[in-house]
């Protein structure tokens, strides 16, 4: 399967992923084509759609400012293209997460999964596996009111 991906001022445009036979190959092309774009990018950090409201991100480098610039930004693109599905893959990180990028990444976790969204974090560093908890994936669910029992 390939991802068509633009470059635009260091920005990924998400294009419609080609026909892959699960949704597991579609995640893990994904990851694989949001890494490959992080490392083209000055600040480290690529985004690639794997289906209809589903979105890989992928961190790479030192963890520093720039990644954290970038995925601030991102906030609000995020909760309109990762609605349904959050996949973070932080295996190219050189290193431990330092403090803000922590805080980041589980700020984005949060917002996705209250939006309904499902989370998934692949090769986390210690320190943010520590925070986000060490479950792969995440599924939370909003209820009106609480159930009586």
């Amino acid at each position: 399967m390939t991802m068509s991906l633009s470059r635009e001022n260091d920005d990924v445009r998400l294009q419609e992923p080609a026909a892959v036979a699960t949704a597991d190959q579609r995640r893990r092309q994904a990851r694989t084509d949001a890494n490959r774009w992080a490392r083209e990018t000055d600040a480290g950090v690529g985004l690639c759609a794997h289906d209809d409201g589903c979105v890989a991100v992928a961190v790479v480098g030192t963890g520093g400012p720039a990644q954290v610039r970038t995925l601030r930004s991102m906030r609000d693109r995020l909760a309109r293209e990762a609605w349904a599905e959050l996949v973070v893959d932080l295996s190219g990180l050189d290193g431990d997460c330092g403090p803000a990028l922590v805080r980041v990444l589980g700020q984005l976790r949060v917002h996705r999964l209250t939006a309904g969204a499902r989370v998934e974090v692949h090769g986390a560093p210690p320190a943010l596996t520590a925070e986000l908890g060490a479950r792969p994936a995440t599924a939370y669910t909003v209820r009106d009111a609480p159930s009586d029992g």
